[in-house]
């Protein structure tokens, strides 16, 4: 299998440590071990589709063109409205890894919480490795950052729509809950741009100098 460079300073962050805390050597290898642990027991996978875009200056909506699909909010507006095609991923590590760190949780509860903090930053991972991907289908646009449901003011009750038009419900079994959240829990979706002009392509993504398309076809994660 294709190993993901998780970074233990993310897993860190997402444990709530600051400097101030000491990291002893026990727990330092633990996160090693985990690190790689996560890997092996979840089954990592992502997929996009890319559409082109129509921006509505009017309301401050995105629709993406061939769909029914639209995206509110003003932030989506402002991330998308010099684009020329939008990119919709969705990632997910599956059930295999939920139910991994609920046996940690029931009898090793540290190795759970660090467990639960690996597959934070390994759906991250996955995302940019799709992001890798997209860069390299499509060498004449520039990207963006991707931009996820729920935050600023972009409702997660597009979740239903964001899912079923990308496709992640059928290929990558997510499903939601009655509030709009996502099962498996560790499963992320997001929207970018794709642009002709670098200037307009804000903020502007960069490639992640530990990933490349060599890993994207090793990994074999898109679906």
């Amino acid at each position: 299998m294709q190993y993901l460079p998780l970074s233990k300073k993310e897993v860190l962050r997402y444990l709530g440590y600051r400097r101030k805390h000491e990291l002893t050597p026990e727990l330092s290898k633990m996160i090693d071990e985990l690190m790689q642990e996560v890997q092996e027991c979840a089954k990592a996978r992502y997929t996009y589709q890319v559409f082109d875009l129509a921006v509505n200056l009017e309301n401050e909506e995105i629709t993406v063109i061939g769909t029914d699909f639209h995206i509110p909010g003003n932030n989506a507006y402002h991330h998308l409205k010099n684009a020329e095609k939008i990119v919709l991923y969705a990632g997910t590590l599956g059930l295999e890894i939920e139910r991994k760190i609920r046996i940690y949780e029931a009898i090793e509860l540290t190795k759970g919480f660090i467990l639960d903090a690996c597959a934070v930053d390994y759906i991250e991972k996955v995302l940019d490795l799709a992001e890798v991907d997209v860069s390299h289908q499509y060498p004449d646009y520039y990207l963006n950052r991707r931009f996820s449901p729920g935050y600023g003011d972009v409702p997660l009750s597009i979740q239903d729509g964001f899912l079923r038009v990308c496709g992640a419900d059928k290929k990558l079994g997510i499903t939601l809950t009655d509030t709009n959240l996502m099962i498996p829990r560790k499963s992320v979706t997001a929207f970018a741009g794709l642009f002709k002009s670098e200037q307009l392509a804000r903020p502007r993504w960069k490639s992640p100098e530990n990933l490349s398309i060599e890993m994207v076809k090793d990994a074999k994660m898109k679906l």
